[in-house]
């Protein structure tokens, strides 16, 4: 994603999407007892197999698909827009909303579109199906006004509830989304499957994050701002699975290699979230589906990284192949790719792995509790707890192993780390603890007036407030309730004002809101500062995410905040590649550490060497030694093709006898 380290989500799982294939060569042939060893096989290309014992993979054999996200698209309409909306022109747009309109029963279709209050507006809804996504997943959402609208904002608005597809035009659908801005309809519009629902509170206006200017945003003859484009975070629902799909390359394709293939990757994985269904499926002589593991629910590069070196005959319990690896394990230089191939060998790895955490390397402990939580064992929970609190390289993969179990031993140490001193630990921990398990009590949040989530974490640490401004509208605050420290009187948006006195007793939130015509003031009280109490009365207001940034970072920049705010603090992350070339060269992490450190935010999409580990470094017993240096060329004219040339006179003419 594989979208951020942020897992996919995305819940954001968004770090797995724009995945691509990498195609690998055939390979064949396997060392073990006398009688494999007289099979001879056909050594493949870089990272095909996992051992210099030749034992074939899945992944020489094969090449994934099915990595490219589906952009799905329709048309909505916005609702409880703040008199911003405007009637849809009659043409092709409107007549679309209304045939999708008419679907739902007993709706005054007419009345709602011609709304005088202006209420509503038409939008263009968009969004991408991420690879491997399963059935319910969230996805975000983009609303967009047509060129032809007359709606002046969408802030405030709400989208009513519509289906997208897969569509196309006789123009190309591609063409009607250019930089957020799409144009009329092209042609015929041919819908497809329906891939996703979307409703939701519309966010427009979003905030920049910290460290530049906001844009002026473009503003209406009255001088108020126009939000022309919107998101709803998480506001859609995927309504069917996206299986992988594992090609099996040219020249291997059988009905046979295919179903056995697909049952070492059954034997191998556990089960998947959705019942009754199987982690592959062959369905034909060249494609199996596969579905992601419970375990890689959100880490789906991980997954298809350790799948693709899953050996294509079991290796024996004390072959040649399992001993090297588990001796590689215990190399810091080797331990990272050793891990990912001793995973993929299932619970007969166990054993090395456990072995691995006791190593004095801190690579070696980091790959062996990694793979021991993705094959659903807890024993390296502590260690990834401790590795992601020591090393700033290794954090973002250390959370991500610990999210994907719910069990105790790893929620505990997320818990744990949400109350560290270091702000992208603490809401990574967060993050990762959502992912695991959201009804646990220490992610639980309340959700404000149906436009974001207000959680509470981490109680008797340092107090801090997260913002985000690229993912689910939340606000979370760590430790002992943050407060707004008065006296101020703080303006938000056009509406609202915030009113804390000297000494925090209380607060005072205000709206003007237009009643039959007229303008009226309603307020209301909390019986504290904090900033929870504060949000929340914002939201019984009828304010949303937009108000609650807003007040915290007007607050923030006027130092009345008991803590500091951080925006979107979520830890760098180093590819598997990077991982694995650090690993052979610093064995302290003190680089890796500086690298991370200084690049910040860090969120590969995928490793340069597609879906297959890096190579092994060249050996430099095996290197043939260079051959001595060849003589630079006289390149003077004459010396290839002219008479040869002596650097001293030629010797004379011998004396010729007598008579010759």
């Amino acid at each position: 994603m594989n979208r951020a380290w942020v897992p996919a989500g995305r819940c954001d799982r968004r770090t797995f999407l724009a995945l691509s294939a990498a195609g690998l060569g055939a390979l064949a042939g396997c060392k073990g007892t006398e009688a494999e060893k007289a099979k001879v096989g056909v050594r493949g290309q870089v990272a095909e197999d996992p051992g210099d014992d030749g034992t074939a993979v899945l992944g020489g054999k094969t090449t994934i698909g099915n990595t490219e996200p589906i952009q799905v698209s329709g048309v909505g309409l916005v609702v409880d827009l703040p008199g911003t909306g405007s009637s849809p022109p009659p043409g092709g747009w409107r007549a679309m909303l209304e045939d999708s309109l008419k679907k739902t029963p007993g709706l005054p279709i007419k009345a709602l579109l011609d709304d005088p209050g202006r209420t509503t507006s038409l939008v263009l809804v968009t969004a991408l199906i991420p690879p491997g996504a399963r059935k319910g997943d969230p996805v975000d959402i983009q609303v967009t006004l047509p060129d032809d609208s007359k709606t002046t904002s969408l802030k405030g608005g709400k989208l009513f509830p519509c289906k997208l597809f897969n569509t196309d035009t006789t123009g190309n659908i591609r063409s009607l989304v250019r930089d957020g801005r799409p144009a009329g309809p092209s042609g015929e519009i041919r819908k497809g499957d329906v891939w996703a629902e979307a409703e939701g509170a519309v966010l427009a206006g979003q905030f920049v994050p910290a460290g530049g200017g906001q844009a002026a945003p473009e503003a209406d003859a009255d001088g108020n701002p126009v939000y022309k484009v919107g998101r709803v975070w998480g506001g859609g629902k995927v309504t069917r699975s996206r299986p992988y799909f594992v090609l099996i390359n040219p020249g291997s394709q059988s009905p046979q290699m295919a179903a056995a293939l697909a049952e070492r990757l059954n034997t191998t994985f556990h089960t998947t979230a959705e019942p009754n269904l199987k982690v592959a499926d062959a369905k034909s002589r060249e494609l199996i589906l596969v579905n992601v593991p419970v375990a890689y629910r959100n880490n789906h590069y991980r997954f298809l990284l350790v799948a693709r070196q899953v050996p294509i005959d079991a290796p024996a319990a004390d072959g040649l192949y399992r001993r090297k690896l588990e001796e590689e394990l215990q190399e810091p230089a080797t331990a990272v790719a050793a891990a990912i191939k001793l995973e993929a060998l299932g619970a007969g790895s166990l054993k090395a792995l456990r072995v691995g955490l006791n190593n004095p390397s801190p690579w070696v402990r980091f790959a062996s509790a990694e793979a021991l939580t993705h094959l659903g064992q807890a024993d390296g929970a502590a260690e990834l707890a401790r590795l992601a609190e020591a090393h700033v390289a290794l954090r973002a993969p250390c959370l991500k192993a610990l999210s994907a179990m719910d069990d105790a031993a790893c929620t505990d140490r997320l818990v744990e780390l949400a109350g560290a001193p270091d702000p992208a630990l603490r809401y990574g921990a967060f993050l990762a603890l959502r992912l695991a398990d959201e009804s646990n009590p220490a992610a639980k949040g309340r959700l404000v007036n149906g436009s974001f989530w207000l959680h509470q974490v981490a109680p008797g640490s340092t107090g801090m407030i997260h913002l985000t401004a690229d993912r689910r509208c939340e606000v979370v605050l760590f430790g002992d309730a943050p407060k707004f420290r008065g006296p101020f009187t703080l303006p938000v948006g056009t509406d609202f004002t915030v009113h804390v006195p000297g000494g925090g007793a209380g607060a005072t939130v205000t709206r003007i809101v237009k009643v039959r015509g007229e303008l009226e003031e309603k307020k209301l009280p909390c019986k504290s500062a904090e900033v929870a109490e504060v949000l929340a009365a914002v939201g019984r207001l009828g304010g949303g995410y937009a108000e609650a940034v807003e007040l915290v970072r007007r607050a923030d920049r006027a130092q009345v905040l008991s803590a500091p705010v951080h925006i979107d603090a979520v830890p760098g992350e180093l590819s598997v590649t990077q991982l694995t070339e650090f690993a052979r060269t610093d064995p302290a992490l003190a680089k890796a550490d500086a690298a991370v450190a200084r690049a910040g935010v860090v969120r590969p999409d995928l490793d340069a060497n597609g879906f297959d580990l890096p190579p092994d470094p060249p050996d430099p017993a095996a290197q043939v030694p260079a051959p001595p240096p060849r003589p630079p060329l006289n390149r003077e004219p004459g010396r290839i093709f002219g008479p040869k040339r002596y650097d001293a006179p030629p010797p004379a003419d011998p004396v010729r006898p007598a008579g010759q």
